[in-house]
């Protein structure tokens, strides 16, 4: 049996990992896909404070406290700026680290330092009531591939989560494997590219970045393939 935990993206929450949760549970695996604070049920938690190192707290305390041992840790679009800093944490507790069309940030990054163009379009997402929160993006025009998909679990997002930088990079002795949805619109090439030339194994997949709702199994697969490797 291995031990995946997931961690999903910006404006999402564990809910989104469903698909694939299902596919793994039913090989036998535990997994935990926890909601990061201030996001979907715990959105009520979100403050002004609520940023990167909130979130890496909220998933390397769960592994600690769970005692959990050769982790397969998994990250889903901003979900990689959190398993990159939580693997600083807990390397020892990690059998791999998945970045599924994530950002692959070093040390002293921030979102913004890899997806330049967030930084002006975010500003434009900002609540008048609470300028420190960030609604959802229009998900048609960002993701075409979910097409009439149900987004009324998403919710605003603190904009520090993006602002805040990465406090430690990716320790070196961590397997890792980097998932390229290559489908347009392709947000990550570049980061790809950067996780690639780090030594990752680099997977392509001709999906759309929400891919975890698109493509469960083809991900679930390689998981499976993570789990598999020699820590």
């Amino acid at each position: 049996m291995a031990v995946f935990v997931l961690v999903h993206g910006s404006w999402a929450g564990g809910w989104q990992w469903e698909p694939i949760r299902q596919l793994l549970e039913a090989k036998g695996h535990r997994v935990l896909a926890p909601s990061l604070t201030g996001l979907a049920d715990r959105f009520h938690l979100a403050s002004e404070e609520t940023g990167l190192s909130t979130h890496i707290d909220d998933v390397a305390r769960l592994i600690e406290w769970e005692r959990l041992e050769d982790v397969v840790l998994v990250g889903h679009s901003y979900g990689g700026m959190v398993i990159t800093g939580v693997a600083s944490r807990v390397a020892g507790r990690l059998r791999s680290l998945v970045y599924v069309d994530a950002f692959f940030p070093e040390t002293g990054e921030c979102a913004w330092d890899l997806l330049p163009w967030q930084r002006d379009a975010f500003q434009t997402l900002r609540l008048e009531d609470r300028p420190w929160l960030v609604r959802p993006v229009e998900t048609k025009a960002f993701f075409p591939e979910l097409g009439d998909v149900d987004d009324s679990r998403l919710t605003p997002m603190p904009i520090k989560t993006h602002e805040e930088p990465l406090p430690q990079g990716k320790p070196s002795d961590v397997a890792g494997i980097y998932i390229h949805c290559t489908a347009r619109p392709s947000y990550f090439d570049d980061v790809a590219k950067r996780a690639g030339d780090a030594g990752m194994t680099v997977k392509t997949l001709d999906a759309g970045h929400m891919v975890n709702l698109t493509h469960p199994r083809e991900v679930a697969d390689i998981l499976l393939v993570a789990a598999e490797e020699t820590p």
